[in-house]
């Protein structure tokens, strides 16, 4: 008798961890997917990069503080830009 019921309790545990990590994976899976990124976004990430790269190149030619203040300037405008591209 004792047998019987060690055997389903362990049964019961297997299952239930079983379905937990079926579960799981699925709502990873689910997680995982991303929807493409559209044209539109792509030229206006594209164009923010463009830019950002100008920029960057622009400021190489400065020195000290305002070759970084310049640098700084050009990271800060690409972030804002890449924050207003459609989505």
């Amino acid at each position: 008798m004792k047998r019987a019921i060690l055997h389903s309790a362990l049964s019961a545990v297997a299952a239930i961890g079983l379905v937990f990590s079926v579960a799981q994976a699925q709502t990873t899976a689910n997680q995982n997917k991303r929807s493409k990124p559209s044209p539109e976004h792509k030229a206006a990430v594209k164009k923010c990069q463009d830019d950002y790269v100008a920029a960057v190149k622009a400021a190489k030619g400065k020195k000290g503080k305002e070759r970084k203040e310049a640098i700084q300037a050009a990271k800060q405008a690409r972030k804002q830009c890449i924050a207003n591209a459609p989505a």
